[in-house]
C-alpha cells in the first residue's frame, strides 16, 4: 500500500469524488480543493507528492496559472491535468504551464489510476537516482569530484589528471581546510613503501599546475610553513600559508 499525498483540484465535486474513488484502493492520501486560494492554503500545511488539476476552476484557465504557482514552490513534483478542454492548444498550454501529463474528460478510472501510479513511480525513481548522484559528488568551492567516475572538475570543467593526482586531490577534497604533513599525505595516497618527501613536493606542483589560476601564486593548494599543505577551496588567504 502506498501513502503518498496527492491533491485533486477541481470545481466539480462529482469529479473530485470519482477521482477519490478511483484511487481509494491504492492507499494514496487524497486531498481536495476547488480554487487556487484554497490550494495554496493547503500547500502551506501539507507537502504533496502529486497534483491533479482541472484547467477551469473559478475562472477560465485558472489551472494553468495554478500549475505555474505550484512549479515555483515545488519544481519537481509531478502535475497531471484532468480536463474537459481537449483540443490540441489546450493540451499544449497545459504542458507548457508545468503539467507532466494531460488527461481529457471523460476518463476511465482505471486508466487514471494507472497513470497516477506510473507517474509517482517514475518520480520516485528519478529522485532516488538524483540522491544517489548527490551522495557520490563532493563539492568544495568551485571544485567538485565525482566518486563514481573519479573525475575532478573546476568551475564545471573536467581537469585531466593521472591516477596518483586523482587520489591526491580526492584526499584533499575529502579533508578541506586541514593541514597535512608530507608523511600523512604519503600514507593516505601511496600507503606503502618508504616515504619520499620529494615525491610529495613534485605531485603538489603537478596539482598546482592543473588547479591554480596562477601556479606560481597558489591560493587553493597552500603550503603551511614547517607543517605541510592545506587545501583551501575558497581560495582565501591563510595567515600561516605561504606560496612555496
Amino acid at each position: 500500500m502506498r501513502n503518498e499525498k496527492i491533491l485533486v483540484v477541481d470545481d466539480d465535486p462529482a469529479i473530485r469524488r470519482l477521482i477519490w474513488k478511483s484511487l481509494q484502493s491504492t492507499g494514496l492520501l487524497v486531498y481536495q480543493s476547488d480554487t487556487i486560494e484554497k490550494t495554496l492554503d493547503i500547500m502551506n500545511r501539507v507537502e504533496f507528492q502529486l497534483f491533479l488539476l482541472d484547467v477551469s476552476l473559478e475562472y477560465e484557465n485558472d489551472g494553468y496559472h495554478l500549475a505555474q504557482l505550484i512549479r515555483e514552490r515545488q519544481p519537481l513534483t509531478p502535475i497531471i491535468f484532468v480536463s474537459g478542454k481537449k483540443n490540441e492548444q489546450d493540451i499544449i498550454s497545459g504542458l507548457e504551464s508545468g503539467g507532466d501529463v494531460y488527461i481529457s474528460k471523460p476518463f476511465a478510472p482505471n486508466v487514471l489510476r494507472a497513470q497516477v501510479i506510473s507517474t509517482l513511480n517514475r518520480t520516485e525513481q528519478l529522485l532516488t537516482l538524483s540522491q544517489q548522484r548527490e551522495e557520490t559528488m563532493l563539492r568544495e568551492g568551485i571544485f567538485s569530484f565525482d566518486k563514481n567516475q573519479y573525475q575532478f572538475s573546476k568551475n564545471g570543467e573536467i581537469v585531466n589528471m593521472t591516477s596518483k593526482e586523482i587520489m591526491m586531490i580526492l584526499f584533499f577534497m575529502e579533508n578541506p581546510y586541514q593541514v597535512f604533513s608530507k608523511e600523512q599525505i604519503y600514507a593516505s595516497v601511496w600507503s606503502d613503501g618508504d616515504l619520499d618527501k620529494n615525491l610529495i613536493t613534485v605531485y603538489i606542483n603537478y596539482l598546482r599546475n592543473k588547479i591554480e589560476d596562477d601556479p606560481k601564486k597558489p591560493k587553493y593548494l597552500q603550503t603551511v610553513w614547517g607543517i605541510g599543505y592545506l587545501f583551501n577551496p575558497e581560495g582565501k588567504e591563510a595567515g600561516t600559508a605561504v606560496s612555496q
